[in-house]
């Protein structure tokens, strides 16, 4: 299989297994390379939620790569208002791990891509793992180049 053999298509409702799917499969792969974060522990019902929200949210651009009728991967986009203009930011990418290096994460960018020049974004945006070194070198070859870091921590209780 490869990318030739794939199509790039907007989800519906009836894709939810398959993204809730995704979403587990995405989930697994952080937490193998982050078992210290929290989120990455969630139920796999937690993330079919997830999944729930994001096909429904209208403000939300999701979709699905296909192989012979079989989604294999998924993207979610927001378009996100910025002082300099629309930002793409890309939420979510996930290929099923047996169809990566097949061209297939990179159709998916092309489509995301068309969609932000579609809907006036001035750039696209991605936050990738620093352990997910696959991940940062597929964004770079496609061009992306890193420009901050993002930092996080949990929200506890007050003192």
């Amino acid at each position: 299989m490869d990318a030739r053999k794939v199509s790039i298509r907007p989800t519906v409702p009836e894709d939810l297994d398959d993204v809730a799917r995704l979403y587990v499969a995405l989930k697994e792969h952080h937490a193998r390379l982050r078992p210290d974060i929290p989120r990455y522990r969630v139920s796999d019902g937690r993330w079919r939620k997830v999944a729930d929200h994001a096909l429904r949210d209208p403000g939300l651009v999701t979709l699905v790569a296909e192989i012979g009728g079989r989604v294999v991967g998924f993207t979610k986009l927001a378009f996100v208002e910025k002082p300099w203009g629309l930002s793409c930011e890309i939420d979510t990418m996930i290929v099923e791990a047996a169809h990566r290096s097949k061209g297939i994460g990179a159709e998916m960018l092309r489509a995301a891509e068309v969609e932000a020049y579609r809907r006036g974004a001035k750039g696209v945006r991605v936050d990738v793992l620093l352990e997910n070194y696959d991940g940062r070198e597929f964004y770079q070859r496609a061009g992306f180049e890193p420009f901050s870091v993002r930092y996080g921590k949990p929200v506890r209780e007050p003192d």
